[in-house]
């Protein structure tokens, strides 16, 4: 599987993007994390495991607490891809706005 289909896949599912969201304020226990979500510990668990896999977040062991951070590794893959199209579109949509401004400009 390619990378940007592992980070694509990591952030499908609704749960993990809250997770990730979460921490977008700073690192946070697992237990803190799954405190957030109406999930099981085993549920929160997998989640946290297909993050890892796709290289998103970090877990690090301090004392018994399990505690995680973004890792901004997993996020190129598919910001690369998006990339490709906000190009695109940014390069369309200039177009589009000197045409709208030629056409109104023409206007009677």
């Amino acid at each position: 599987m390619s990378y940007a289909n592992v980070a694509f896949s990591a952030l499908a599912h609704p749960v993990r993007r809250q997770m990730l969201d979460r921490l977008l304020g700073g690192p946070t226990t697992v237990n803190q994390l799954g405190s957030d979500h109406k999930l099981s510990p085993g549920a929160i668990s997998q989640h946290l495991k297909v993050l890892e896999q796709a290289h998103m977040i970090r877990r690090t062991l301090k004392g018994r607490q399990h505690h995680i951070e973004l890792d901004e590794r997993g996020f190129q893959p598919a910001l690369s891809w998006a990339e490709k199209y906000a190009a695109y579109w940014g390069e369309n949509l200039e177009s589009l706005g000197a045409f709208l401004a030629r056409e109104k400009t023409d206007e009677p």
